[in-house]
């Protein structure tokens, strides 16, 4: 049908009314099929969207924000800070100048691309320089930063030395500084000694930073990080004189072999609940460093690295360790999620006159069954000694300290460098001591965080009396018992915060000194404020973070009523922990 015929039948024929009953003629049926035949069907609605496909929705991505952790300023990322500081400083630079766009790397959705300002930030950067050492034990350097052209970066850099020229790969960016991983030195630092390193897992495994370095270069970098903790939280100290000449750091007899305590690890694979292969049983991998080529596969490559030795751990440590890790061999199926396993040296003073093996009790044991055990021997007091490797944390446990027995459970804390404890003890028991004192002049002592009676019990010959206070209801009955097993008849300790110690002290304060051995915090103001109010004679403040200890002893001295009484006698660091950054310090402090 033409246009026309259209046209016309759509213009004139009306619909029918429904009164009328019209048959359609064949002329109508005729039309009609002609009008379906050329005028295409019309396709249901519903079927169009069907076949048109939707335009995809976009996704709008939700933009991250850095949200800065707080961190305590004496803690090691704390400190941190002030280094950044000092080393900016140094290159007349400011924060601004160092700083990094962590938005632009958090909200980077292309960072699989090769362009993308990820990639940019994390790379590889040669021949750089390390300009000094933070307290940590890490190099610093600075390195032009890759987006920004005239800013700088600052990039911390595990077992690099001031001195040497490195290459070096950016993996982490934070506000102020990136970490790196250390993978080439392609220039020595004049204190670089690779030649001294004992340890096979030495430049990946991140327990020990200083095995590359001499025993006195050492003590002298412990030396400069206690004077630097002063400068940064004692600086009114400081800045008036107030400070005595760090002395230098006490050695630690033993520089390999000395821990008493370590405590293996391994995690459990993500989404395995059951462990078809023996997981990595070891310590803490430091990055991915690559800089001691000889050494790359050893202990693997993952987070956590195999390790079927450890030099900073005694003999019998190591023995233990070999059972645990057969042992561990057979059993790691049965575990569901991963574990730490302790690792406790036990010392029993050996009665010569009852066979060894009944006087081992439990411990790790060797392949046919056997406690596992070593024999020494102290010269000095003339007592053999057995050493026995606990993995029980609730089991007791002792140590040997200058002729004093001490137990405790192996799960709670005890110093781990048993080598260094007589010159420590002895150190703190002579600073105890009151100048000019006449002889009938009674001398009182107390320990404030005495723990199970180390100082305490070490301290207690040349005083009338020792009060030590604890939180830890177990731990005054271990001080208890161990002041009874060695036979002394004057420690008295008590259950309570320290916070609140002075209020059940009854001693004369100018015939009385104090030792304070606080945990890696500190001590809190309330607890200076009332020593302060108690006024000792003297005060021997022990920590094993230097960097809380300047921050209470200025607080001390500079903000509590009686605090500008005191003048600081001595401080100086003992080595702890060779090969690695740690160092604990001791204060001496006496009334003017």
């Amino acid at each position: 049908m033409n246009n026309l015929i259209k046209n016309s039948f759509f213009t004139f024929i009306k619909p029918l009314t429904p009164s009328v009953t019209q048959i359609p003629t064949r002329l109508h049926l005729s039309i009609m099929s002609s009008i379906n035949n050329e005028i295409p069907t019309a396709t249901p609605i519903n079927k169009r969207a069907q076949e048109v496909s939707p335009l995809p929705k976009v996704k709008k991505q939700k933009l991250k924000r850095y949200k800065a952790k707080k961190a305590d300023p004496t803690s090691p990322s704390g400190v941190l800070q002030f280094e950044i500081d000092d080393l900016l400083k140094t290159h007349n630079l400011t924060r601004d100048e160092v700083s990094n766009d962590i938005s632009a790397i958090l909200n980077d959705f292309s960072r699989d691309d090769e362009n993308s300002i990820t990639h940019k930030y994390h790379r590889i950067v040669n021949d750089v320089e390390i300009l000094t050492l933070t307290s940590s034990g890490d190099g610093l350097a600075l390195i032009d930063n890759p987006v920004e052209q005239t800013k700088k970066q600052i990039a911390i850099v595990p077992f690099g030395l001031p001195g040497d020229v490195t290459n070096i790969r950016v993996f982490k960016t934070h506000p102020h500084y990136v970490e790196t991983d250390l993978l080439d030195v392609n220039k020595k630092s004049p204190i670089r000694r690779d030649d001294l390193i004992k340890d096979k897992y030495f430049g990946k495994a991140s327990g020990s930073q200083f095995e590359f370095l001499t025993y006195e270069k050492q003590l002298e970098i412990k030396k400069h990080t206690i004077t630097n903790a002063y400068k940064y939280f004692a600086p009114r100290l400081m800045g008036e004189g107030l400070l005595p000449t760090t002395g230098t750091t006490i050695a630690s007899p033993l520089q390999y072999n000395y821990r008493t305590k370590i405590t293996p690890h391994f995690d459990m694979p993500r989404k395995v609940k059951v462990l078809e292969e023996r997981p990595p049983l070891g310590f803490g991998q430091k990055g991915r460093p690559t800089w001691r080529k000889d050494t790359l596969e050893v202990g693997g490559h993952s987070s956590t690295l195999d390790i079927d030795s450890c030099a900073l751990a005694t003999d019998i440590l190591n023995t233990g360790l070999t059972n645990e890790r057969r042992k561990f061999n057979t059993e790691y199926k049965n575990y569901k999620k991963g574990a730490t396993i302790l690792l406790r040296e036990n010392t029993i003073v050996l009665d010569e006159s009852k066979d060894i093996k009944e006087q081992l009790g439990e411990g790790s044991r060797d392949e046919n069954g056997e406690v596992s055990y070593v024999e020494l021997e102290d010269k000095e007091h003339g007592v053999k000694l057995i050493k026995t490797c606990v993995t029980n944390q609730r089991q007791i446990v002792a140590e040997y300290v200058d002729g004093y027995t001490f137990n405790f459970t192996a799960g709670e804390f005890f110093q781990n460098n048993n080598s260094i404890l007589p010159i420590v003890t002895k150190y703190v028991r002579e600073n105890l001591q009151i100048p000019n004192s006449k002889a009938d002049e009674p001398n009182y002592l107390v320990d404030a965080y005495c723990g199970s009676g180390l100082f305490s019990v070490c301290s207690s010959k040349g005083v009338d009396k020792v009060t030590g206070v604890e939180i830890s209801a177990d731990s005054v009955s271990f001080a208890e018992k161990n002041a009874k097993t060695n036979g002394i008849k004057n420690c008295d300790f008590i259950v309570g915060k320290a916070e609140k110690l002075f209020e059940s002290i009854s001693t004369p304060n100018d015939r009385t000194s104090v030792i304070l051995d606080p945990p890696r915090k500190g001590c809190d103001e309330v607890f200076m404020k009332q020593l302060a109010d108690y006024y000792p004679a003297r005060i021997v403040y022990i920590s094993c973070n230097v960097h809380s200890q300047a921050r209470d002893i200025e607080y001390f001295i500079k903000e509590t009523e009686k605090g500008s009484h005191y003048k600081i006698e001595s401080l100086r660091g003992f080595d702890f922990f060779p090969q690695t950054h740690h160092v604990e310090s001791v204060c001496v402090l006496s009334r003017v």
